[in-house]
Order: C-alpha cells, then sequence, then structure tokens
C-alpha cells in the first residue's frame, strides 16, 4: 500500500517543514510500502490540516475524503490543532502525526475490505521504533 502524507496545509506556508517529522512521513511511506490491507484500496494519500482554532471556525479547511481510479486511491484532508502542535514537542508531535493517520485511515477503511486492525498494529510498531 502506498501512504503518502503531505506536507500540512497552512503550517508550511506559516512555519517551514520540521526534519523529524517529514522523515516520519518518508519513512512512513516505505514501511508500508509493500504492505497489503485490503483488495481495492491502494493508495492513501493524506493532507493534514493545521491551522488556527479560528481558520475552522470561519468555515476554512474543511476535512474531506475523495476517492478515484475505482475507489483504488482515497485522498484525505483531516485537521489537526495548530495550538495543540505548536505546544508539543518532537515526541508529542509524532504521536499527533500518529493519530492523523489512524483517523484518515479509518475515514477510508469502509472502500473494500479493509484490514484496519493490522494496519493499526503496523503503524504503531513503526511509530514506536521512531521514538
Amino acid at each position: 500500500m502506498q501512504l503518502s502524507i503531505n506536507s500540512p496545509i497552512y503550517y508550511r506556508d506559516h512555519y517551514g517543514i520540521e526534519d523529524i517529522i517529514y522523515r516520519y512521513c518518508q519513512d512512513a511511506f516505505i514501511f508500508f510500502k509493500n504492505k497489503e490491507y485490503s483488495d481495492m484500496l491502494k493508495t492513501i494519500g493524506i493532507i493534514p490540516i493545521l491551522a488556527p482554532a479560528d481558520e475552522y471556525e470561519k468555515g476554512k479547511w474543511k476535512e474531506h475524503v475523495s476517492f478515484v481510479s475505482y475507489n483504488s486511491v482515497a485522498t484525505v484532508f483531516v485537521r489537526m490543532s495548530l495550538e495543540q502542535y505548536l505546544e508539543s514537542n518532537e515526541i508529542e508531535r509524532i504521536k499527533m502525526y500518529k493519530d492523523m493517520i489512524v483517523k484518515s485511515v479509518k475515514k477510508v477503511k469502509g472502500k473494500g475490505k479493509f484490514d484496519f486492525d493490522t494496519f493499526c498494529k503496523d503503524l504503531d510498531e513503526f511509530t514506536n521504533t521512531r521514538l
């Protein structure tokens, strides 16, 4: 399965890209590349949204999911708390990203028979080696 995690919307433009988070996302792509959790869903693209709460309250940066290529590719836009992120250290930020990945995959697991439990176990294993 291809798990592609983009740089966070809003945060990237205002704060830049953090090396440790970038490496975590790149390593996750490599880790999951040869794993299969579904006969149908082959690629999940996640676009984190790290914006201030007042931006969300104004209706900006909505979460949504889309599927293409006969439901084999999913794109997920998912919100994270900028305020919590800014107050967190690197370890806590990695854990926030892990939780964001779980939230994203949970939104798409209904397409095809997706082995969500095994995915979560693998994600835990992967993340624990990075903490």
